[in-house]
């Protein structure tokens, strides 16, 4: 099945307009990967019993927890972070409907 067909099943099936169904096929696809990125940090946080990779690091600073692989949880955890505050930035620019100023590159 064509892209474009594709589309015109999806418009008549869900009733969402055709402009609207990629902007809103992008959103659920970043929020899905904010959660994933959620249940990843999640994990840690239980595997370590802190609440943030910097509680993470003292605990690694302090010997109360052994330097590897804690350390590289520490670095996979800020980089989730990190990825996760530029996914909630895309999805707020695709809700509020300025996706003008991403388009121009002025927004990173």
């Amino acid at each position: 099945m064509m892209l474009n067909q594709a589309v015109i099943e999806a418009e008549n099936i869900l009733g969402i307009p055709r402009d609207r169904l990629p902007r809103e096929g992008l959103r659920q696809f970043l929020l899905s990967k904010i959660d994933e990125n959620g249940q990843i940090i999640e994990r840690l946080k239980e595997k370590y019993d802190v609440i943030g990779y910097l509680q993470l690091e003292d605990k690694i600073r302090l010997g109360e927890v052994p330097g590897h692989p804690a350390w590289e949880d520490v670095i996979l955890w800020e980089q989730l972070s990190i990825h996760t505050a530029k996914l909630r930035d895309l999805v707020k620019l695709i809700e509020d409907g300025d996706d003008a100023e991403y388009l121009k590159g002025s927004v990173r």
